[in-house]
């Protein structure tokens, strides 16, 4: 029992080592900046493209904090995977009802679109036809043998 005991601890100890030297690197999709940051949003290292330099503070400003967030995100997403796999998916998920969906479930557009310009009007939105009623799923529900 005394073994059993003193494996986990030595597991556990391990993972935070591991967690705790976790990082990810992530390029911005327009390949102008690439960032190595920690699950805590600690930047390792910060690389950026010349030509972003030429685009204005501005936009250095959003690419350098866009690809910050998915590095962040990036590196909050592996520490889940390894916890899933030290601990167990019942474990993970746990922490997950805890903490919070992990980044990468939470997120399907990490990335925010640019502004557009004031005099751009925005395209046309269709009507979309209404969805038929499907007389099945009443017919199933409604089916008093299901009741029992």
């Amino acid at each position: 029992m005394a073994a059993v005991n003193e494996e986990r601890l030595q597991a556990t100890e391990q993972l935070q080592r591991e967690l705790g030297a976790l990082t990810a690197t992530v390029e911005h999709p327009n390949s102008m900046c690439t960032v190595t940051a920690s699950p805590k949003g600690e930047i390792k290292a910060l690389h950026l493209h010349p030509a972003l330099l030429n685009q204005g503070a501005r936009a250095v400003g959003q690419v350098v904090t866009e690809t910050v967030r998915l590095a962040t995100n990036a590196a909050v997403q592996v520490s889940f995977n390894k916890m899933a796999l030290a601990l167990g998916d019942g474990m993970a998920i746990d922490v997950e009802s805890i903490a919070g969906d992990s980044p990468f479930r939470s997120t399907w557009n990490p990335v925010v679109p640019p502004e557009a310009p004031a005099e751009q009007a925005p395209p046309e939105r269709r009507q979309r036809a209404p969805r038929a009623e499907d007389a099945d799923d009443d017919a199933f529900f409604d089916n008093p043998s299901w009741l029992r």
